[in-house]
Order: structure tokens, then C-alpha cells, then sequence
């Protein structure tokens, strides 16, 4: 007996998307804001990603003021083929490393531009140098106080540190730096060389690029991953590290594996911590989920501000003067002043 097979098209979505031009694709919202950062309270960058495409990637802006961030008051702004995990100022108002999700690291520079219809100068980011080393998702970067170096991680257990002066290039390279994904690199405050890393291996490690034997364990929490780590602004001795298990940990890096105080103080995963500059004692914090929280160190990380305003995750904190700024999945930007309950 004869059998009939209907001829059936492949699945052509794929191909559907490649051929889309700029023209067909819906507009780009990059409403998952990542990143924000304050330079000595005159300016803000601040870092998105766009995630309603099979193409994901990201803008970066750059504000010349504090208050109003709406898209079409931005100063400068500039595109990325993938999405921005982190960011930093080197030194200057108008001079950034970016970090993609990709593993990609860029330096760009704000500069004039002549508008040819006119008299008028844009602003317009040019990138300087680029450079794409880690094999997977880069996480986190941070740049050292003489702003000539940077330090990058992330899912590729990887660590690098660069020379961001002229030609980006990396100078040292700690390949299975942890065991699993780093989810924090931090630089010690004044110094050029020493570093400080999270894993969701549990450990916590203290880096001096000066050594031959670079690492050495300060924290392990023997129940989960470590998310994030900071650096008490007056004490270059003392860190915040926050924990999967919604905890955090403030610990004196001379007496490793010692808490000075811990507490569970979210009901998600901590994501991102940040000292204030001005009032050293006051942690701010944010989780896996809307909710901002500022704490006393001096008084067993008792909660003293809180605000759940935002409608999806919290991801980036900044300080200036003595208010924060956070950002969030959710396209907002919001500013707390911080009233102790």
C-alpha cells in the first residue's frame, strides 16, 4: 500500500531573524538598566540591556547632571553589540571601561563633534581600544585607585587584570582563579595592586598582583555561593560580603575566616553592596528582587532604611553626597534619601 508523506517546512524563524533588518526590528526599549555610576557628584553613566530580541545588546549614557534621566536629556550615549554587565570612570568625566555581557571590555571616551547641518557640537562616545579575553559572561570589573588598571571577572572562573592606559591589554591572567562563577571583583581602596573576589565556590579571596602567589582565602561560607563583596571606605582592612543564603558578613581581611558581625537581612539572594563614602558605618544593599535596604554596621547590620518602590530587580547603586541612587529591570531610576526609620 501506497503512502502519502506531506512535505513539511522546516522551522524558518531562525532565518525569519537573520534576515530582519534595523528597520524591522521593534523598537529598543533597553529597559533592563544594570549599571550606574556617580563621578565626584557632577556626572552619571549608567549601563542597559536590551533583552526583547533574539539579538541582545545594550546602550550606554552619560549625563552631565543628577536629576532628570530621561533618554533624550542624556549628554552622550553609545551602542554595544551585547549586553552591559558593568562599568567604571578612569579617572576622568568623560573616559569609561564597559563590561559586556559577551566577555567583551571596551575604553570610550566622550568628544565633540561638529553637527554638519549646523553650528552646533554633539557629544558623541568614540571607543578607544577593545578587547574580548574571557570565554563566557563577564560579571564584574573594577578599577584601581591610580586608574591605569582595571580587574574583570566572571563566568568563566577567570580573572584578569588590565592596562587601561593606552592599548587595552591584560598584564596578568588568573585562569581558574575559583571554582565556579566570580560574581564580584573589587579593588582595595588606594591601593594599585590588591583585589578582592566572590564566588559561588563560597570563597572570598584577597589578590595582591605583586606576588608570586597572589590569593589567599579570607571568608568561606560552608552553605552557599558568595555574590558580592565591598570595601569600608575609611578602613581598608574591613569588607561587606553579602551571600546567596539572603546574609551578610562584615569582615576584618587581618583575621581571616573571623566575622565581626553577620546577619540574614533579605529575603533573596544578595546581588549588590555599597558603602556610603560620607558616613562610613551605612551599608546600602539590594537582593534578587525590588527591595533596597540600607544598614548600620556599627549595630549588627540592623536595617535603618528600606523601599521596595521598584517594580523588578534592583541592580546598580550609586552614592552622591549623602542620597543613593539604584536602577533597576524595571527602566527606572530612583533616589532615596535616607531617613532612619
Amino acid at each position: 500500500m501506497d503512502e502519502t508523506y506531506n512535505h513539511v517546512i522546516p522551522n524558518m524563524n531562525a532565518e525569519e531573524y537573520r534576515n530582519l533588518s534595523d528597520a524591522d526590528r521593534p523598537p529598543v526599549h533597553d529597559k533592563q538598566l544594570q549599571v550606574i555610576k556617580v563621578f565626584q557628584d557632577k556626572s552619571v553613566i549608567i549601563g542597559a540591556s536590551n533583552m526583547i530580541d533574539r539579538n541582545w545588546n545594550g546602550t550606554f549614557w552619560y549625563y552631565n547632571q543628577l536629576e532628570n534621566f530621561d533618554r533624550n536629556k542624556a549628554y552622550g550615549a553609545i551602542r554595544t553589540d551585547s549586553g552591559i554587565a558593568d562599568a567604571a570612570y578612569l579617572g576622568q568625566h568623560n573616559k569609561c571601561i564597559i563590561g559586556e555581557d559577551s566577555g567583551t571590555i571596551q575604553i570610550v571616551e566622550l568628544n565633540d563633534e561638529k553637527n554638519d547641518d549646523s553650528s552646533s557640537t554633539l557629544k558623541t562616545f568614540k571607543s578607544l581600544s577593545y578587547s574580548c579575553q574571557h570565554d563566557d559572561c563577564l560579571i564584574s570589573l573594577s578599577v584601581f585607585d591610580n586608574k591605569l588598571c582595571a580587574v574583570s571577572a566572571g563566568m568563566d572562573c577567570c580573572i584578569k587584570v588590565w592596562d587601561v592606559t593606552e592599548d587595552l591589554k591584560s598584564t596578568h591572567s588568573y585562569n581558574s582563579a575559583h571554582c565556579d562563577t566570580i560574581t564580584c571583583v573589587s579593588a582595595q581602596p588606594k591601593s594599585d595592586s590588591v583585589f578582592a573576589s566572590t564566588s559561588k565556590d563560597s570563597d572570598t579571596l584577597i589578590w595582591d598582583t605583586r606576588k608570586s602567589k597572589p590569593a589567599h582565602g579570607i571568608f568561606k561560607n560552608n552553605n552557599c555561593g558568595l555574590t558580592a563583596i565591598a570595601w569600608k571606605p575609611n578602613d581598608e582592612n574591613i569588607v561587606a560580603i553579602g551571600a546567596e543564603d539572603k546574609s551578610i558578613t562584615i569582615v576584618d581581611i587581618r583575621n581571616p575566616n573571623t566575622e565581626i558581625c553577620s546577619n540574614v537581612v533579605f529575603d533573596r539572594a544578595v546581588y549588590k553592596l555599597e558603602f556610603n563614602p560620607l558616613i562610613p558605618n551605612q551599608l546600602a544593599g539590594c537582593c534578587d528582587g525590588n527591595m533596597v535596604k540600607m544598614f548600620d554596621i556599627d549595630r549588627n547590620l540592623v536595617t535603618i532604611y528600606e523601599d521596595d518602590r521598584h517594580q523588578d530587580f534592583v541592580r546598580g547603586l550609586a552614592w552622591h553626597q549623602n542620597k543613593l541612587l539604584t536602577c533597576s529591570w524595571d527602566n527606572s531610576i530612583l533616589n532615596h534619601s535616607l531617613v532612619e526609620l
